[in-house]
């Protein structure tokens, strides 16, 4: 059987391990990385415009896109495949959403508005 000081000196152990591990997260928390901010005006002519990025399977990404009022579309697939859409929303004036990527290699997001819009794009890595 343990005596208390033995629980004693195991719960310290516990509790100095667990502030050794987690005081540089908490003094230094990781940033979310910004991969894509970019703003672009949609017209009737010119109604869509694409972003390629470098993901990692795995990657958690918070997607936001803004028609600034007017609706927009966005769909993203990968590069070698861009029939296959793995992301496919459409007509809203406002996304916001967490995507989990399915698979490494190159993606295309595109962002579309069939009447036109200022869109705004915001990709980051949390």
């Amino acid at each position: 059987m343990m005596t208390q000081v033995q629980s004693l000196l195991i719960a310290l152990a516990i509790i100095v391990l667990s502030l050794m591990f987690l005081a540089p997260r908490v003094a230094h928390p990781t940033q979310p990385t910004v991969l894509l901010n970019e703003t672009v005006v949609l017209t009737q002519n010119d109604y869509e415009t694409q972003y390629n990025l470098a993901l990692n399977k795995g990657d958690q990404l918070q997607i936001q896109v803004s028609g600034n009022g007017q609706l927009v579309n966005l769909a993203a697939a990968q590069q070698n495949s861009p029939t296959v859409k793995l992301l496919d929303q459409e007509a809203q004036t406002f996304y916001n959403f967490e995507w989990t990527v399915p698979q490494n290699g190159p993606y295309v997001f595109t962002v579309s508005a069939d009447m036109g819009a200022t869109a705004t794009i915001v990709i980051t890595r949390t």
